[in-house]
């Protein structure tokens, strides 16, 4: 009997062991292998950008921006519809040339930069082909031309934690392939360990993930500046468990239980540039100081993402109900561009931005000119706006009911709803 219980135990720990041996092996920054135009290969954690913190990126949940340098969904328009889509401003001049698919015109939707935003976690590989391009490879395949446009992701440089040669720092130039991947089991070496927390942003909802305090600071090992009564205060992270607005400053508390009251810098202060929150709910939301109530810093790593973390990306499927009743199933191009599962909307819920991939979504409800009531598939109702994806800005969608044949096409002062699968 006591042999028995004996065994027992020892099952129990040894399951436990390997549980948080389950946990500790979950890699959050982005690792992979960059051949260079010499052939030579690095393989480790990469930092992709240059040495400013807010200009790199570190972990899977962190998003490539860019322009996409076609739209291959216009075709699908008549004359008439997209006249109808250049024509929602006055003063528009048109050109009579016909190429015999489209017309060229000069209105506000022929000038908008249709955006491509990914998360590294979704994709596959990045070859760059010039200074400012690069062929964009996701996790299905699907390879896309992107161009950096106001984006400073392309032509950077990336930093690469060989696992012989330590940092190698690589000029765009130089720069062949990089090829992601998951990291191996237990992998360790990166450029530092994440923030963790949980922001509450009073009647705007709490979000929990990796933290990106002012927009900047994600790393224990990073600091927060500011003053107390005795002077300047320099206070790294891994010190603080929770921060709290306060007047012009916030309340600290750390983790050993003393607390100060800090003023006096951006970091603390309404200059802030907002707390990113990478919740694996939500995506990307962006809390402005004005609705930031506090932030409890954690160890909680389950909602950190890694490369297996981020399943191979699908059409976009949907059902679109129009206002006349009218029902369309299919795959869907949305505002003529995003199709993918990866693709991110982007809205605001007044101070507070968000940008969430489409895999999150369950519904899709215009509500007026500026706003939509966005559910998610966690069951949360977002009422978001200030963007063209949220609003008559808005280009419709294309839904592609069969295999063969043209997709319906439904403006969006047409649409009732929009029912993710």
């Amino acid at each position: 009997m006591i042999r028995r219980i004996l065994l027992f135990v020892g099952i129990g720990i040894g399951l436990i062991i390997i549980t948080n041996e389950s946990k500790a092996q979950k890699n959050v920054a982005i690792y992979g292998k960059v051949t260079t135009v010499s052939g030579d290969q690095y393989t480790g954690a990469i930092k992709w950008g240059g040495d400013n913190a807010r200009q790199a990126e570190l972990f899977w949940v962190e998003i490539l921006n860019g322009t996409k340098t076609s739209n291959d969904f216009m075709k699908f328009l008549s004359k008439s519809e997209i006249k109808e889509l250049g024509g929602k401003e006055e003063g528009n001049s048109w050109l009579s040339l016909d190429l015999g698919v489209l017309s060229i015109w000069e209105d506000k939707f022929s000038k908008t930069q249709h955006e491509f935003k990914a998360r590294f976690g979704d994709i596959k590989s990045i070859e760059p082909l010039r200074r400012d391009r690069a062929k964009v490879t996701l996790k299905n395949n699907v390879a896309l031309e992107i161009t950096g446009g106001n984006s400073e992701d392309f032509g950077t440089t990336i930093g690469v934690m060989d696992f012989e040669l330590g940092e190698v720092k690589l000029s765009w130039s130089r720069i062949d392939k990089v090829e992601f991947m998951a990291a191996p089991e237990g992998y360790e070496e990166t450029f530092g360990k994440p923030i963790y927390g949980i922001v509450n942003a009073g009647r705007k909802g709490t979000f929990k993930g990796i933290i990106a305090w002012d927009d900047d600071e994600r790393l224990m090992n990073e600091i927060l500046d500011g003053k107390d009564r005795d002077g300047d205060k320099k206070i790294p992270f891994r010190s603080i468990q929770k921060i709290a607005k306060n007047r012009n400053g916030v309340d600290l508390t750390l983790r050993s239980g003393r607390t100060l009251f800090l003023t006096g810098s951006n970091d603390v202060n309404q200059e802030n540039r907002g707390v990113v929150v990478y919740d694996p709910n939500y995506g990307l939301v962006k809390v402005g100081w004005r609705d930031f109530v506090d932030l409890e810093i954690d160890d909680d790593e389950s909602t950190g993402m890694d490369y297996n973390d981020f399943p191979v990306s699908k059409g976009i499927n949907a059902t679109v109900i129009t206002i006349d009743g009218d029902e369309f199933k299919g795959l869907v191009a949305f505002d003529l561009d995003e199709a993918w599962e990866f693709e991110i909307l982007d809205a605001n819920d007044d101070k507070v931005e968000f940008q969430i991939p489409f895999r999150n979504i369950k519904s899709i409800i215009p509500k007026n000119y500026n706003y939509s009531m966005v559910e998610m598939k966690n069951g949360e109702r977002l009422l978001l706006g200030d963007h063209r994806d949220v609003s008559s800005d808005n280009a419709g969608v294309l839904v592609f009911v069969s295999k063969s044949g043209d997709p319906e096409y439904i403006r969006w002062s047409k649409i009732d709803e929009i029912i993710f699968d």
